[in-house]
């Protein structure tokens, strides 16, 4: 059975403003964004009946999400929940929609005044921490340490050096700069130097390898094709989706770390294109997770753009710069644009925008098919793929 294209489109985007917000909560983040996607499209929280949250339970209400956003979007019953990666979760919509299950669903995220990492963990002073054995916390660096040890074992696999990673941050700063609304473009282009004199924060990687962590919010309204003929902007269009789930959770690292083949995010990758009848070649721009330097290049190889071992090469002969083969975060992504906690739809926002041609400075000419990736626990663990296209 083939995925229902081109029958759901997004037709509403919206970011909040994203740094530090110590005057905001993370509820009034989320209802910002909430109601920004909503109005970005032309509809009105009436028209909303299908909830895509980023969590399950609403850490401020301490109920379950899907009862908590039911009472705030009009005290009305809600057709249809999806959980999951940003993603995956609107080709689940786009699949249930074009079922006749929900009309229109919004996706959503915020958070503020909350620290990612171990800086984030309460801890008792009078003895040490207790997690569950299994628990990626145990290792007092979040998941630093963890991707730290990938990075290291795929830089003496390969022969990939600092200098190499640290090419991910300098274009994705690049991208950062052109965008106003970006968290670190305002301090300015990096060079490779830049990178490598930053201090470490978990040897191979530094400073500058690594995500940031700011406050933010935003959100995504995907709706049928005859509610989106009818929206503000031209549709962007779900040509196809697929997620898939395996090992890797932060603790544990099957082997091969590196399979010719691939895991999770190559099979999402591969189910997810042939759905929407797409080949690599195809596409215009992506938004691909990047919580670490490391994490681009591996994602560009299990994807499928280049082979096992070429994600640097690809990088550093300028194929994910504006201009390149396939320009990619052109927003500056989580390492200089915002990562606001669980970014991951933020990825899906930024190629809308392109498709839209409403980029500005950094729009890519004749963008018509954009892929987003949603990443984590590492290109083994979990990741889902969403195809794009205008018109």
């Amino acid at each position: 059975m083939a995925f229902p294209q081109r029958q759901a489109a997004i037709v509403g985007v919206y970011t909040t403003k994203q740094g530090k917000l110590p005057d905001r909560s993370s509820f009034s983040l989320q209802m910002e964004a909430i109601k920004g996607a909503v109005d970005d499209a032309g509809l009105t929280l009436d028209d909303v009946d299908g909830l895509l949250p980023m969590s399950l339970t609403d850490h401020l209400a301490g109920t379950p999400a899907h009862q908590f956003w039911a009472e705030q979007l009009g005290e009305r019953p809600l057709s249809l929940v999806e959980l999951g990666g940003a993603s995956g979760q609107l080709a689940k919509a786009a699949a249930a929609i074009a079922a006749g299950l929900t009309e229109v669903a919004v996706l959503f995220y915020g958070k503020a005044g909350q620290l990612v990492g171990p800086r984030g963990t309460v801890a008792p002073k009078d003895k040490a921490p207790r997690v569950p054995e299994w628990s990626f916390m145990q290792h007092g660096a979040y998941m630093t340490t963890w991707y730290a040890l990938w990075a290291r074992r795929y830089m003496h696999e390969f022969g990939v050096t600092s200098a190499d990673l640290a090419e991910v941050a300098v274009f994705t700063r690049h991208h950062a700069v052109l965008n106003p609304d970006s968290v670190m473009g305002r301090k300015g282009e990096i060079t490779v130097d830049d990178v490598l004199s930053s201090r470490y924060i978990c040897e191979p990687l530094h400073l500058l390898d690594c995500s940031i962590d700011n406050d933010g919010g935003y959100a995504v309204v995907i709706a049928s094709a005859e509610v989106a003929r009818n929206c503000r902007h031209e549709p962007v269009w779900v040509l196809g989706g697929a997620e898939a789930y395996y090992t890797d959770f932060y603790g544990t690292i099957n082997d091969p770390w590196f399979p010719e083949g691939g895991k999770s995010v190559r099979k999402a990758t591969d189910r997810a294109f042939g759905l929407a009848g797409i080949t690599r070649d195809d596409i215009d721009v992506a938004g691909l997770y990047d919580c670490f330097t490391i994490t681009t290049i591996r994602n560009l190889e299990e994807m499928g753009f280049c082979k096992l071992g070429e994600g640097a090469d690809f990088v550093r002969e300028g194929h994910c710069r504006l201009g390149g083969r396939m320009p990619t975060n052109t927003d500056g992504g989580l390492l200089s644009n915002s990562h606001s906690g669980d970014p991951s739809g933020m990825h899906t926002i930024e190629v809308v925008r392109q498709l839209r041609g409403t980029c500005g400075d950094r729009q890519v000419p004749d963008a018509r098919i954009g892929v987003s990736l949603q990443q984590g626990w590492a290109v083994h663990g979990m990741g889902s793929v969403l195809v794009m296209a205008r018109d």
